[in-house]
C-alpha cells in the first residue's frame, strides 16, 4: 500500500468514527445525540460571527500542516455529539440566554460540564478510529497493534478520569452540594471563545512520579477555563474540586490577582500551549493573528513536543 493510499484510508476510518452515531449523555436516556454547541450559539458565537461563519483552530494529526485555522459555520463550530434535543434543551436553558447569572453554581457547573463531555466524546472517537484500524484487514498489516492496543488503554483510563469528574458534577447539579470552586472576572471586549479543561500536572511531572513509583497519579487535577465575550466584555471562569485546593488553587488564583494584561498574556499561553481548540472573529483573526500566522503555528509544534506545559511561551496572541 501506498503512502497516499495509507492515508486516505486512515481519513476515511476517522470519518467513521467521527460520524458515528452516540447515545445521549444525559443518565438513562437512550436517545442519539445531536451536534451540541459547548457554548452558545445564538447569543455568544453568533455575536461575533460574520455571515454565520467564525474562524477557528484546529488539530489535525492526519494533515501535515497539524495545527490550522480555517472558516466554520456557526452550526457546527464548537459541536460535539453531546445530548439529544430534549436533554441539549433542558439541561442547559440557564445559560442559554443573554443574562446569564454567573453568580450561581450550578450554572457555573454547566460551563464545566459541556467540556467534560466534549473530551469524553474525543477519547471515545479515538478508541473507535484504532478499533477500526486494527480491524481493517487491508491496514492492519501496516500497523503496530500493540502500540495501537495501548494508546486505546491511555484513552480508557483519560475516560475513567473524565468521568470521575462528571459524577461529581452530576451529584452537584441534582443536589445542594458544592465541590468545585470557580472563579470570575471579565476583560475588556475581545472576539474570542474559548471553553476548555486542562491538566494541572505536567508530561514532566508525570514521568517523574512514574519513574520514582512505578505509578502515575491515581486522579489528573483538571482545571475548567471558558473565555468569551457577551455584551460589552469578556467573561473568564475558572474551576477546580476543592479537595484540590492544595494542588492547583495559589495557581488558578493568580489569574485573578494580576493585572489585565499580565492576565491576557497567561490566557495566550493556554491558548496555544494546552487549550489548542478556540475560536474567533473574522475581525479579530485579521487584526491578531494573520500576520503572525506562521509564528503561532510553530509555538504550537513546539508545544505539542514540550513535557513542561505549565511554561509560559514569550509571545502575547493579544499583542498586535
Amino acid at each position: 500500500m501506498n503512502e497516499k493510499k495509507f492515508q486516505n484510508r486512515l481519513n476515511k476510518l476517522f470519518e467513521k468514527a467521527i460520524n458515528k452515531k452516540r447515545k445521549c449523555c444525559f443518565p438513562g436516556c437512550d436517545i442519539d445525540a445531536i451536534n451540541s454547541h459547548i457554548l452558545q450559539k445564538n447569543g455568544i458565537l453568533k455575536g461575533i460571527s460574520n455571515n454565520g461563519h467564525l474562524i477557528v483552530s484546529k488539530t489535525d494529526f492526519l494533515k501535515n500542516e497539524l495545527f490550522y485555522f480555517k472558516k466554520s459555520g456557526i452550526q457546527i463550530t464548537y459541536t460535539f455529539k453531546g445530548f439529544c434535543q430534549e436533554h441539549d434543551s433542558k439541561v442547559f436553558k440557564p445559560i442559554e440566554n443573554d443574562e446569564i447569572d454567573f453568580d450561581n453554581y450550578n450554572n457555573q457547573l454547566l460551563f464545566a460540564y459541556r467540556t467534560i463531555l466534549n473530551e469524553k466524546r474525543k477519547k471515545e472517537v479515538l478508541i473507535d478510529w484504532n478499533n477500526y484500524q486494527i480491524n481493517d484487514t487491508e491496514l492492519s498489516r501496516y500497523l503496530d497493534i500493540e502500540i495501537a492496543r495501548g494508546l486505546n488503554v491511555q484513552n480508557k483510563l483519560a475516560i475513567k478520569d473524565l468521568e470521575y469528574y462528571e459524577k461529581i458534577i452530576i451529584n452537584d447539579l441534582n443536589s445542594n452540594n458544592e465541590n468545585f470552586n470557580f472563579r470570575i472576572r471579565s476583560t475588556k471586549m475581545l472576539d474570542i471563545c474559548l471553553a476548555s479543561h486542562f491538566t494541572y500536572e505536567t508530561t514532566r511531572q508525570r514521568q517523574e512520579k512514574i519513574n520514582k513509583t512505578g505509578d502515575d497519579y491515581d486522579i489528573l487535577t483538571d482545571i475548567f477555563i471558558s473565555y468569551f465575550p457577551l455584551e460589552d466584555e469578556n467573561v473568564l471562569i475558572m474551576g477546580y474540586l476543592k479537595s484540590m485546593e492544595d494542588i492547583c488553587g495559589k495557581y488558578v488564583n493568580e489569574f485573578f490577582e494580576v493585572n489585565e494584561d499580565i492576565l491576557l498574556k497567561k490566557i495566550s499561553s493556554l491558548l496555544l500551549t494546552r487549550c489548542e481548540e478556540w475560536a474567533c472573529s473574522e475581525l479579530f483573526y485579521n487584526e491578531y493573528i494573520k500576520s503572525r500566522e506562521k509564528t503561532i503555528i510553530e509555538i504550537f509544534h513546539k508545544a505539542v513536543k514540550s513535557i513542561d506545559e505549565d511554561k509560559e511561551i514569550d509571545f502575547n496572541l493579544f499583542d498586535n
